[in-house]
């Protein structure tokens, strides 16, 4: 990687590897999300998991339903 010789290879180089950052970035969060879920499923059980996401998607899914179906595509109705 080295020190850039041209003022474009900086930009270049920062190009190149956010994908690559990105990639990392979203494996480390998902790794933490599944170590999370382990620990706290079998505290909570399925049920209340299930009650829990419910309750989690019912504004959003309320809020979808009030909208005609193409609106629903787009953020206004």
């Amino acid at each position: 990687m080295g020190v850039p010789r041209r003022p474009g290879d900086a930009a270049e180089l920062r190009k190149t590897l956010k994908p690559l950052m990105e990639k990392r970035r979203r494996a480390r969060i998902n790794e933490s999300l599944s170590q999370l879920k382990g620990l706290i499923l079998p505290l909570i059980g399925k049920d209340s998991l299930t009650r829990v996401t419910e309750k989690a998607i019912g504004p959003v899914s309320a809020g979808l339903g009030s909208c005609p179906p193409a609106a629903s595509l787009t953020a206004t109705c």
